[in-house]
């Protein structure tokens, strides 16, 4: 299956409106389940560096795009993100259907493993890749699938893996404008998901010009389904805030990573509050995540839209591109 094909899984399920579609637990509850609250500016450890001179400037001309990528990635621990023994986080995503809960684990090298619980206690989803298997469905009656459709959509599920991996998953950045935005001064960026290049397919980036953090996005719709009866696809608009030190294991040692807490994702008429727990590093054990004893048959896949430019697979979130394989 090519990675066109794998993206337009992931673009179907992951922009569905209905809470009970596969990795839509993933990043609807993730993309499309933000909420950023009323807590103010993020908050910044005093031990970061601070941002660029020309990010707080007013006066000075748009910085450049890779430069401000740059330093936003190293705000959020830069290489270390790629060095992980293991990640895991823990959301509850509120929205007028209910409450949910989603988690994800990541343990090095490859193993993931996505679970969402419904709104209203309707029901389980997981979805995960380990020890050269991959399985979706609810726990128990988990059917098998392709690893590499699994590793995409379960590593593309995670909010927070997209957020600190954009240099890897996109290109082409450039620098819109400086505006306000939630009474924050942002810089608006525009840029493309590695492997699409249609213009339509860009996305919208902006980073907070105090604090050199990613402020949100903004994502296009994706292609309309060719179905007659399928509804009409919606961009998603999200926002971050609450940036903390990650959690770290008892005997790990400290680290500079940062990571959002809260987020708000708005689509379709529709808002969900996403409020993270727990965003933890090297605190899962090796055997953190294991395939189910028993497995329905592979689920045959679906024909391939024809060749596309070959990315990395780590996931990817609506239309966004793979990433190199990390946590």
């Amino acid at each position: 299956m090519t990675t066109s094909t794998l993206r337009h899984l992931a673009s179907r399920t992951l922009h569905s409106n209905r809470p009970g579609r596969t990795a839509l637990a993933a990043l609807i509850a993730a993309c499309c389940s933000a909420n950023g609250s009323a807590r103010g500016p993020a908050s910044v450890p005093a031990s970061m560096p601070a941002p660029m001179a020309s990010m707080a400037s007013v006066q000075d001309a748009l910085p450049a795009a890779d430069a401000l990528v740059r330093a936003a990635d190293e705000r959020m621990g830069g290489a270390e993100w790629k060095s992980l023994k293991s990640f895991h986080t823990l959301a509850t995503a509120k929205s007028a259907m209910g409450d949910a809960t989603i988690e994800f684990r990541f343990v090095a090298p490859d193993a993931r493993l996505l679970v969402q619980t419904m709104p209203g206690g309707r029901g389980t989803m997981e979805l995960g890749v380990a020890a050269g298997m991959a399985w979706m469905g609810e726990p128990g009656k988990a059917r098998a699938v392709d690893p590499r459709m699994a590793e995409e959509l379960a590593g593309g599920g995670d909010l927070q893996t997209l957020v600190h991996s954009i240099a890897e998953r996109f290109e082409d950045f450039r620098t819109e404008s400086r505006e306000t935005i939630d009474n924050r001064i942002v810089w608006r960026l525009s840029m493309r998901p590695r492997g699409t290049p249609t213009p339509d397919a860009r996305w919208t980036l902006f980073i907070d010009a105090a604090t050199g953090l990613v402020h949100g996005f903004d994502i296009p719709a994706p292609p309309k389904d060719a179905r007659a009866d399928a509804p009409t696809p919606t961009g998603q608009s999200i926002r971050l805030s609450d940036w903390r030190p990650v959690d770290v294991g008892d005997s790990a040692p400290r680290s500079r990573l940062v990571a959002f807490r809260t987020a708000k994702v708005s689509a379709g008429g529709m808002e969900t509050e996403l409020q993270y727990s727990r965003v933890a590093i090297d605190t899962l054990g090796a055997d953190a995540i294991r395939p189910p004893e028993k497995l329905e048959p592979v689920a045959p896949m679906p024909a391939s839209p024809g060749p596309s430019p070959e990315t990395p697979a780590d996931g990817s979130t609506a239309n966004a591109p793979a990433a190199p394989r990390k946590g």
